[in-house]
C-alpha cells in the first residue's frame, strides 16, 4: 500500500511537467506559400521575399513574416545590425469598431484600452522609444479591398537618432539621423479586426509596403471565424 501511495504521488507530481513539455497548438499551418489560420477563418499567400514564423494558437499575433533580403542604409554598412529589419505582424482580435474607426482609436491621444495597449506592445510604429526624434507623422491613408471587405492602410514616418558603434574598438561611435517608415493595414470581417503592421528603414519603405499590400490583398476568408 505504501508503494502504491508513493507511485500515485510521483504520478501527480510528474503530470504538470508532462503538460509543460507538451507542444502547444499552432495558430495555423503553412502549405507551400499559403498560411491558413486554425481559429480566425482566413488564409494568405506568403510573398516569396518573406519567411514565416507561426505563433501559438493562444496568441493574438497569429503570424510574423520577416523579409529575407533587405536594404542596409549607407550609415550602417559597417554596422548592419543597426538596420531595422522589415517584419509583418499579423494580429487578430474582436471589436465592435469598423476598420476606419479602429485605426482612429489607435492614433487617438485620448482613447485608452487594454486591447490598444496590447497592440502597441507589438506594433513598433506606435511605440515611443529613446531613439525616436519627435512624433510619428502620418503619411496618408489608402483604401484596401480584401476578399469583399473594405479595409484601410495607414502610413506614417518617424525620425530617429542613435549612436552607431562601427567597431568593437571605436570610442563614442557616430551619430546617425534618419527615419523609419511604417504602416498598419486593417480589415474587419465578422466581429474580428485583422491588423497587419510593418516598419522599416525609410529609404526602402516603398518596396516594402508594396509587398505588404500584396500580402494583405491575398487574404481569403475560409470559414466563419471564431469570436473567442
Amino acid at each position: 500500500m505504501k508503494k502504491l501511495v508513493i507511485f500515485i504521488l510521483v504520478g501527480l507530481m510528474m503530470a504538470p511537467m508532462a503538460d509543460a513539455r507538451r507542444k502547444k497548438p499552432k495558430a495555423g499551418e503553412v502549405d507551400g506559400d499559403v498560411y491558413t489560420d486554425n481559429r480566425f477563418g482566413f488564409q494568405l499567400t506568403i510573398h516569396e521575399e518573406w519567411k514565416e514564423r507561426v505563433n501559438k494558437d493562444e496568441d493574438r499575433v497569429r503570424l510574423t513574416l520577416t523579409k529575407k533580403n533587405y536594404g542596409i542604409p549607407t550609415d550602417f554598412l559597417n554596422a548592419p545590425d543597426y538596420t531595422k529589419i522589415p517584419r509583418i505582424t499579423v494580429f487578430v482580435d474582436t471589436t465592435s469598431l469598423g476598420a476606419h474607426d479602429f485605426i482612429d482609436s489607435l492614433m487617438s491621444e485620448t482613447y485608452e484600452s487594454d486591447q490598444k495597449n496590447d497592440i502597441i506592445k507589438e506594433f513598433e510604429i506606435l511605440q515611443r522609444t529613446d531613439i525616436y526624434d519627435g512624433e510619428v507623422v502620418p503619411r496618408g491613408r489608402s483604401r484596401l479591398e480584401v476578399d469583399g471587405e473594405s479595409g484601410l492602410m495607414w502610413k506614417g514616418q518617424v525620425k530617429y537618432k542613435q549612436i552607431v558603434q562601427t567597431s568593437a574598438s571605436s570610442v563614442g561611435g557616430k551619430l546617425v539621423r534618419s527615419s523609419y517608415g511604417g504602416a498598419i493595414g486593417a480589415v474587419k470581417h465578422g466581429d474580428n479586426i485583422y491588423l497587419f503592421h510593418v516598419m522599416c528603414e525609410w529609404p526602402y519603405v516603398a518596396t516594402v509596403l508594396a509587398e505588404v499590400e500584396m500580402t494583405i490583398r491575398s487574404v481569403k476568408w475560409t470559414e466563419t471565424a471564431d469570436e473567442g
